[in-house]
């Protein structure tokens, strides 16, 4: 695989030999001139791999004179690739063999060594049922060795190898992530056989998939800024992380080339959006959101956040945003200013809000019958199945669920309503919505998004809502006919110091330490731990436990280390009974305070829930209403009165001169909405009588079908 990046001093190099503008040659290379400036480039980013000198002193004493290696199998086919690991070590091999100062720089014996391991692999031609390893996997590594030795090979017996890789850009089932990696292939097939137009015509098929991909389930970029692969599933943690990073590192491969002509502005610009309003929405500090990743949960070091070399290279591919990757960077860092991002983002293509503030990251992801919520795929994501289900990331340093997943206690997934039942929470494959009411809507401040939950024999209205430093979440219409406990778990991450718990009786609040491991029951109306605060206004039978838990990446993974793994766990969730009926909750999260700030902000808690159940969840905070209609409704809110003749996700802000009105309709397939408001606002097209203005919002179409509207009505003297 070409998992690697360009080094930070090639992206110097690149800074100080180029144009301020990507895009253009700082002079008129000849053809064979640009193919040789592209392979010296991936050649020194090989050569720039650290190689351990006795793992390769093994490999070169094992091999075999038919250039096998002992212990390979390279006859078995499966879902996996056991004969991969041959062109591994050809890779390692021919790297000490090209980098200068080690005892085996340009060795005849070796590079016969390594030709015979290439005349091997050829005469047997393994393969794999896994389309991938077949296509890319395989390319991916057979390639290098050829490219760091292609100097000593004539061009006959060069085009011979090469004749293995396949250009497979023309192929139009190659989207997103899977394209990139054809398109690497493709351009080293090129340098290979000093073929201008194949390398040209590599790097427009990475240009090709710069676009907005506007039909739901195409892959690629959307025009949220999200990124969908397998079907519609958002993948900009995982696939659309290796996407960002791949695609940059082949932009700056064709700085001062003829090739860089195949990136317009325009697809430069779609790519930093996805950047800098897609992932960089999806990250906080060092971690990316685990709602993201898909089936890459199960794999160790899946949600890190984006290499800051990538960054590096925005900064000259898109010098019109540099500050923005410069601040991005400094960000992943961790600088505390300046900030590269603060704010509520709503993504209607793929059914998740965020919330970032100066010190922590929120956020809820739903499912709908518009999107896929996760995947189980080559035995990865076992226990995946609640991830979709209305899941919250709650971090305040990053370091919250790094590596925690093999742990897990999957029933409780944090922010979810589910069984307590170990086989409820194993996926068999595609995790496909079936509900159609989900939906949010944002004003870049505060937002609100919900879903109806209808999961394992579990029925819930899930709501979820953002502003300043905190999220409000609600759970009404609570159904289920099941015997396990079903419970809504508020989080589940790493122990990261004490357990403070309080309640009406105890404002002081106890310390949750080794000896007490757990407390049960009604009375507790706070927990606070890890720089987080929970507050339930409502208290409820809540359950905070401190213990170690106990895994492996196996139990998720079937190719996962079977190391047992022990770690300290805070946990913290809502008990709804055996067989709730009609049941409800309501919990506030605080993240990035202290203590003392947050018994101040329990305090002064500002959050009114004014309605929570099957039809109706509203809520005001300040001078903002919330409101989530699952029918067409009536809701009274103080001193408003508001009416909707359509499902709707509702936000009003008030302001001294009238009201901000932002709308969007949670199923897609509604065309309009007629909202009474008991207030004589000042407009040219709607209606006015009996103290109260009438207005018809269309709602958009198209690829922004689910996106909201939002307008300003100023109060009529």
């Amino acid at each position: 695989m070409l998992k690697r990046f360009i080094l930070l001093f090639f992206v110097q190099w690149i800074a100080l030999n180029s144009t301020t503008v990507f895009g253009q040659m700082k002079k008129n290379n000849s053809v064979s001139e640009d193919i040789n400036l592209v392979a010296e480039r991936l050649v020194k980013t090989y050569l720039q791999e650290e190689v351990d000198g006795q793992k390769v002193k093994k490999l070169i004493e094992n091999i075999q004179p038919d250039g096998s290696w002992p212990g390979i199998d390279y006859t078995t086919v499966t879902n996996g690739f056991p004969a991969g690991q041959h062109l591994k070590n050809l890779r390692l091999m021919a790297m000490v063999y090209a980098k200068p100062g080690t005892n085996f720089y340009w060795s005849e014996k070796l590079k016969q060594k390594i030709l015979q391991g290439y005349d091997f692999y050829l005469s047997k031609n393994p393969k794999s049922k896994n389309w991938w390893y077949n296509e890319i996997g395989a390319p991916q590594d057979y390639l290098v060795g050829l490219l760091l030795i292609k100097a000593e090979l004539p061009e006959k017996e060069l085009r011979h190898y090469s004749s293995y890789l396949k250009d497979l850009t023309d192929n139009q089932g190659h989207r997103g992530m899977n394209r990139i990696w054809v398109s690497a292939i493709t351009i080293a097939k090129g340098c290979l056989e000093n073929d201008g137009e194949m390398i040209a015509k590599g790097f427009m098929s990475v240009a090709s998939t710069l676009v907005i991909a506007q039909e739901q389930g195409v892959e690629g970029i959307k025009i949220d800024n999200s990124f969908h692969q397998h079907r519609p599933q958002l993948y900009s943690g995982g696939y659309g992380m290796g996407f960002a990073e791949g695609t940059a590192n082949l932009m700056a491969l064709a700085a001062n080339t003829s090739f860089v002509k195949a990136f317009s502005k325009d697809k430069i610009r779609i790519f930093s959006n996805m950047l800098l309003y897609g992932h960089q929405l999806f990250s906080y500090r060092s971690a990316v959101d685990f709602g993201t990743i898909g089936r890459n949960i199960a794999r160790p070091n899946a949600i890190n956040a984006i290499n800051p070399v990538t960054l590096d290279e925005m900064t000259i591919i898109d010098t019109t945003r540099a500050s923005g990757f410069k601040n991005w960077k400094a960000h992943l860092q961790g600088a505390d200013f300046p900030k590269p991002f603060w704010g509520n983002s709503y993504f209607w293509k793929s059914d998740i809000m965020t919330h970032h503030g100066p010190d922590y990251y929120l956020s809820a992801k739903v499912i709908s019958t518009r999107t896929n919520g996760t995947e189980m795929l080559n035995g990865e994501n076992l226990k995946g199945y609640n991830l979709p289900l209305g899941a919250t990331n709650i971090m305040a340093t990053g370091e919250e669920y790094k590596n925690i997943f093999p742990v897990w206690d999957w029933t409780r997934v944090p922010g979810t309503t589910a069984v307590m039942n170990p086989s409820a929470a194993v996926l068999p494959w595609y995790h496909f919505g079936n509900n159609e009411f989900a939906g949010g809507i944002s004003d870049g401040k505060a937002g609100a998004i919900a879903y109806e939950h209808s999961y394992n024999g579990v029925q819930a209205k899930k709501a979820y809502f953002f502003v300043d430093d905190i999220m409000l979440c609600l759970g009404a219409g609570i159904n289920a006919i099941r015997t396990q406990q079903v419970v809504t778990s508020v989080n589940q991450c790493y122990l990261l110091g004490d357990i403070v718990a309080g309640g009406a009786e105890n404002v002081g609040g106890i310390k949750i330490s080794d000896s007490l491991k757990a407390i049960k029951g009604n009375n507790l109306q706070w927990v606070y731990h890890g720089g987080v605060g929970y507050l339930f206004p409502n208290g409820g039978n809540i359950t905070v436990k401190n213990a170690v838990q106990t895994g492996s990446w196996r139990s998720i993974n079937t190719t996962g280390s079977e190391e047992i793994i022990n770690k300290p766990i805070f946990s913290l969730w809502l008990n709804h009974g055996t067989a709730p009926k009609n049941d409800s909750y309501c919990y506030m999260v605080s993240p990035g305070k202290s203590l003392e700030s947050f018994k101040q902000k329990i305090a002064a808690n500002q959050f009114k829930v004014i309605k929570n159940d099957k039809d109706l969840q509203v809520v005001k905070y300040q001078q903002w209403y919330f409101i989530i209609m699952y029918k067409p409704s009536v809701i009274e809110i103080e001193n408003l009165k508001i009416t909707s003749d359509a499902k709707v996700v509702m936000m009003i802000e008030e302001k001294n001169n009238g009201y901000q009105l932002s709308v969007s309709d949670p199923t897609h397939q509604q065309s309009e909405v007629n909202i009474s408001i008991n207030k004589i606002l000042k407009t040219s097209t709607n209606i006015h009588g009996n103290k109260a203005t009438s207005i018809n919002i269309k709602f958009p179409q198209g690829d922004n079908v689910g996106n909201s509207v939002r307008n300003f009505y100023e109060n009529k003297k």
